[in-house]
């Protein structure tokens, strides 16, 4: 057998820029250092995957152990179709040097029903792409193939006591339309192929579909001629409307001149340029901090974390529903040592228990930044943000908290949570006993105590201004 070129995820890179599958293949060590974000938001599709199987049990695994091992699972799928086995999973096959894993491949008759699992609510454009790649391997390697279908999460399941499979997975059959669609992809894998072949990678001019369906692993490289600051450090102004005005203008400076603007992007436009932090609070929000340093002892900083597990862990809740897992509370003139900190069990649901501790501190008065949880005690300086009342150089991309910590000075320690996605993945992790469980359940502490004094600089900071 012959080594393959491309496998799902090359061919879904080349789809997505020739360029970036070039780098991915030829040049890996430009790759830009993954977000610790996207790396938590990849791993919750394994455990769907697991879970689907269960829709066709008795399956035998024939997936590689090892990423160096994927010529063994082809084989190892090829003897499991000669020994007339009915159910594969992570089934093996290879035809035009390119190389596939389906998920799920089941017996019917003397044909076969190919089965792909998503870990999301719904189909996107790149998941027929994807569907459509493995539909024509599977045809040229020599299966009959009955049916192709994609599983995914049924958003609209509410758990019983026990999770209903069925009832969770959607099942779509998509036969006709990856058939549609079988000419473009042997044209595309023999063009992706031909890139691979060249001395050289292609040139791809930066665009929009540097970010389109995923974000690319080579930004730095790409980039490396975007002068900074750039439009692209303008967080009110959208991805596409950036590349128009780039392309139009390309550097920062010839934007202050552009009228057609909103306020808020002339205003972060002049910062970037200004290297000075703009701060302008409106009448409601100088009030609301007057009110505070009044009464200082009736307010607290206060983090509530929630993670959105895509298996619904408890009954009468639905896939991804958001769950408030740990919270954090601190006298806003307090310090670390004044610290309550909650990290639930799991055992059970803990959202309303953690919503009604909190509730029944009624006397107190609480302070925020990027508040996912609706509760009327609780003031999001977040908005301050979002009302154009301050912006800060550092918030090139959002206005999150990571945004805030990075204009404040605060630094996360080595391997520490900066963001409440990693946070919430870490919970998980926790939940199905990873061993490293007491390690995460620290780090969670850790971020939850450095959060609050996240709220209290930037109190602090207004109150100066």
């Amino acid at each position: 057998m012959e080594k393959h070129i491309l496998s799902k995820s090359t061919y879904i890179k080349g789809e997505q820029c020739l360029k970036q599958l070039y780098l991915h293949k030829k040049r890996a060590f430009l790759r830009d250092r993954m977000p610790a974000e996207r790396l938590a938001i990849f791993s919750r599709g394994t455990h769907i995957g697991l879970y689907a199987q269960e829709l066709f049990p008795g399956g035998i695994d024939a997936g590689p152990k090892h990423p160096t091992q994927y010529r063994k699972a082809v084989e190892k799928t090829t003897q499991l179709l000669l020994d007339g086995q009915d159910v594969i999973y992570e089934a093996g096959f290879q035809a035009d040097k390119t190389l596939i894993l389906l998920d799920i491949l089941v017996r019917n008759g003397d044909q076969w029903d190919a089965y792909e699992v998503k870990s999301s609510k719904s189909l996107s454009e790149t998941y027929y792409k994807d569907a459509a790649l493995q539909y024509h391997v599977l045809a040229n390697a020599g299966i009959n193939i009955r049916t192709f279908s994609l599983i995914h999460i049924n958003p609209d399941y509410v758990r019983g006591e026990e999770i209903d499979i069925h009832q969770m997975f959607i099942i779509t059959d998509v036969t006709e339309e990856v058939g549609k669609r079988a000419a473009r992809v042997a044209i595309k894998i023999e063009e992706e192929i031909s890139t691979l072949e060249s001395e050289h990678s292609p040139k791809v001019a930066i665009g929009a579909h540097c970010f389109v369906p995923y974000d690319c692993d080579f930004i730095g490289h790409c980039w490396k001629e975007v002068k900074r600051p750039a439009v692209f450090d303008i967080p009110s102004i959208g991805n596409q409307q950036q590349f128009e005005l780039y392309e139009q203008f390309k550097t920062i400076n010839l934007l202050q001149n552009v009228f057609t603007l909103e306020e808020v992007q002339q205003t972060q436009i002049g910062v970037q340029i200004s290297r000075k932090e703009h701060f302008n609070l409106s009448e409601k929000y100088i009030s609301a901090i007057e009110q505070i340093k009044n009464n200082k002892s009736q307010y607290y900083a206060i983090k509530i974390l929630s993670f959105t597990p895509a298996m619904p862990l408890y009954k009468d809740t639905k896939p991804y529903q958001q769950i408030a897992f740990a919270y954090a509370i601190m006298p806003i003139n307090g310090d670390s040592n004044d610290v309550k900190l909650y990290v639930a069990n799991g055992k059970e649901n803990p959202h309303f228990e953690i919503l009604d501790q909190i509730k029944q501190l009624n006397n107190h008065e609480f302070l925020a930044f990027e508040n996912r949880v609706d509760l009327k005690q609780i003031f999001d300086l977040q908005q301050i943000i979002i009302d154009n009342c301050y912006y800060h150089p550092a918030m090139t991309k959002d206005y999150s908290n990571k945004s805030l910590s990075l204009s404040l000075g605060i630094k996360a320690p080595w391997k520490g949570i900066e963001s409440d996605i990693v946070a919430a993945q870490f919970y998980d992790e926790i939940l199905r006993n990873h061993k490293n469980s007491e390690e995460k359940r620290t780090a969670i502490n850790a971020y939850l105590i450095r959060e609050l004094l996240l709220v209290q600089k930037f109190v602090k900071k207004l109150s100066l201004n």
